[in-house]
């Protein structure tokens, strides 16, 4: 018996003691000219019930705790447990950034590709390509990414014009982003790298509580068009991300998302949203924990 079983079960013997079992014990004891009389039912209620009622529940209760502890292989499922996860490795290959993801190192890196998806479409999502890896000082990523229209903005207004744009996007976090720890609810970060490698990047309170003003120090980011879309390549100190108590034991919470626009009849592009990590949100949402998975970084 699991111990929600066993509460379920002693509330409604506690529901049937009260309707039933005070005016029997009372009834029995007057038959057989015992101490209690019916007029005692308040003592019998508060007194014997009661008492019945926190041994029964102790031994119950007793009864679950030795049957989770006989019982060693049964598993103890935490949050951050059974989250996709992907292995940032370690390289020492020289990488210059310029956007085209063509040198060496990358060929020899781990990618997750085919993981990427329209978690709220039932169609077939088009090509990304995402990789990452470390050389002890900071932390590669790339895209690559198959686009049959790009949008991309010839002007740069600010960050916010990235919104209406084709781009692709990490999320950061060093714990759960909905629920508080010690100090609260902890901020957690996003960068959103557009086709020519201009960032939006932003630091967050759950929920959807937005610092556009915040920056992530040291973020260099360049990208390139290509034959059928377009690719980015960025890093991040290891520092940053370990000041910021994101990078914790070698794990850092990771969402790794797509921004799929197209021109529209109207003023505003359709909008399509592609993730590595399916939310499961009615609507499109990634600023959810459901959103994110976990990067290990290897030594």
């Amino acid at each position: 018996m699991t111990t929600d079983t066993a509460v379920i079960f002693l509330f409604r013997l506690v529901l049937v003691l009260e309707r039933f079992g005070a005016p029997f014990l009372c009834a029995s004891a007057r038959k057989h000219g015992g101490f209690w009389r019916y007029n005692r039912h308040s003592f019998i209620k508060t007194g014997v019930l009661t008492m019945f009622c926190k041994i029964a529940s102790a031994a119950a209760l007793a009864g679950c705790v030795a049957g989770a502890v006989a019982a060693p292989h049964t598993p103890v499922i935490s949050p951050n447990f059974g989250m996709a996860q992907y292995d940032v490795v370690k390289r020492d290959g020289a990488l210059s950034l310029d956007g085209k993801v063509d040198e060496a190192v990358w060929a020899d890196v781990p990618a997750i590709s085919g993981a990427f998806h329209f978690p709220w479409m039932t169609q077939e999502a088009p090509r990304t390509v995402f990789k990452g890896f470390s050389d002890g000082q900071d932390f590669y990523f790339s895209f690559v990414v198959r686009d049959k229209q790009v949008l991309a903005a010839e002007q740069w207004q600010d960050e916010s014009t990235v919104d209406g744009e084709d781009r692709v996007e990490l999320f950061f976090a060093g714990a759960p982003v909905d629920r508080p720890g010690e100090e609260g609810m902890e901020r957690y970060y996003a960068i959103e790298v557009d086709p020519k490698g201009r960032v939006h990047d932003y630091s967050i309170a759950y929920y959807r509580q937005f610092d556009g003003d915040w920056s992530l120090a040291g973020l260099e980011t360049k990208a390139a068009l290509t034959d059928d879309g377009y690719s980015v390549e960025g890093k991040i100190p290891l520092k940053t991300l370990q000041e910021l108590h994101l990078l914790r034991d070698g794990l850092m919470r990771t969402g790794v998302f797509r921004a799929e626009f197209s021109p529209s009849s109207g003023t505003e592009p359709r909008m399509e949203w592609i993730s590595w990590v399916n939310p499961n949100t009615p609507q499109p949402d990634f600023h959810v924990d459901s959103a994110f998975g976990v990067f290990r970084f290897l030594p």
